[in-house]
């Protein structure tokens, strides 16, 4: 473990994100705030307390640090709000959106190579896009149908280059109460659902969704309270989805997210367990480690405990080296630096 924050004067934890160099922590609290620490150089420092909605916080999203220190947050109260820092701790409200008809269960902000997006999930069913124009100074919404009984989830694809040119093409994985995840794009500005679909598989709700952050093949994760994982592979868009691997978990996935590089997925699943994946050589998925309460858990046989040194005590001895062996040390540094005449 790398570091903690006290979190007793908080309300129950939904959400905790970290910001894009890792220097400061956003949480979605149950009591309607949205608190912020700097943990920089392993300290714990508060960095603002955001008070603005009416209800339990569901999730937060850093925008890209291009566009300045900008949080979004979503709560049961209907509503999203964009947050802008204007000072060091001081935070105000620069975008406060109550479109929705029901609770918005996520948000998250686009590549920052699309402008400053956001995408929001809501249990009225519908995605919501607020887009930022900067010409204008304020923002624009647009909407499209997501997933019949309410959408809970949405992700990004990452940004593909072609000749090395970012493409323009927008998409997002939406789960939700269907027991779907649907992919959708934007071109010319218009949504729409991408055809051919992911394969169905879930018999439950879609809990969370997440694109794989890489180039090339696209790969997206959905986690569900049936109690798996599925994971898809797709060559080249517009081309058909396969299910590469369908992992089981001991108890309701509630979340999934991939690591920055993309080689690692982590599961949050029951109340106190995340479990950790890592892509195989034959391209599926094997748990590689747990992390609960007491800590991080090396998985014994897997392809990292092949790979990583081992915890049988070494036999290197770390005593101090005897007067032979200094003497030894010292007349092998002599010689090189004869051979390079240095003395």
């Amino acid at each position: 473990m790398l570091g903690s924050f006290d979190t007793a004067n908080s309300g129950v934890l939904h959400d905790v994100q970290l910001d894009y160099y890792g220097q400061r922590a956003a949480a979605a609290s149950a009591d309607g705030m949205v608190q912020i620490w700097d943990i920089s150089d392993g300290q714990q420092k508060v960095a603002g307390q955001l008070k603005g909605h009416e209800g339990p916080v569901w999730k937060v999203s850093w925008a890209h640090p291009k566009h300045g220190s900008v949080i979004a947050s979503c709560s049961y109260d209907m509503k999203v709000i964009i947050w802008k820092e204007v000072q060091p701790g001081s935070w105000q409200i620069a975008h406060l959106d109550s479109s929705h008809a029901a609770s918005v269960n996520d948000v998250e902000f686009c590549p920052w190579e699309h402008g400053l997006r956001l995408a929001c999930a809501s249990s009225d069913g519908s995605v919501s896009i607020l887009t930022y124009l900067a010409a204008e100074g304020q923002w624009r919404r647009t909407a499209f149908a997501g997933n019949t009984g309410g959408s809970q989830s949405v992700s990004w694809a990452p940004i593909q280059h072609r000749d090395g040119v970012a493409q323009p093409t927008m998409r997002l994985i939406v789960g939700g109460c269907d027991n779907s995840a649907v992919i959708h794009k934007c071109e010319n500005e218009v949504w729409s659902q991408e055809f051919p679909p992911l394969p169905a598989g879930h018999t439950d709700w879609v809990r969370d969704v997440a694109w794989r952050p890489m180039e090339g093949a696209s790969v997206v994760a959905s986690g569900s309270w049936d109690k798996t994982v599925l994971i898809y592979s797709q060559d080249q868009e517009g081309q058909h989805w396969r299910e590469v691997c369908k992992l089981t978990l001991p108890g309701k996935v509630e979340s999934i997210s991939w690591c920055e590089s993309g080689s690692i997925l982590g599961v949050s699943c029951g109340e106190t367990d995340v479990v950790l994946y890592k892509e195989a050589y034959d391209g599926h998925y094997e748990e590689v480690a747990k992390v609960n309460e007491p800590g991080y858990t090396e998985v014994p046989n897997s392809m990292t405990a092949a790979i990583s040194p081992s915890r049988e005590p070494s036999k290197i001895s770390c005593q101090d080296p005897t007067p032979a062996q200094n003497e030894e040390f010292q007349q092998q540094t002599q010689n090189v630096m004869e051979s390079f005449g240095i003395m």
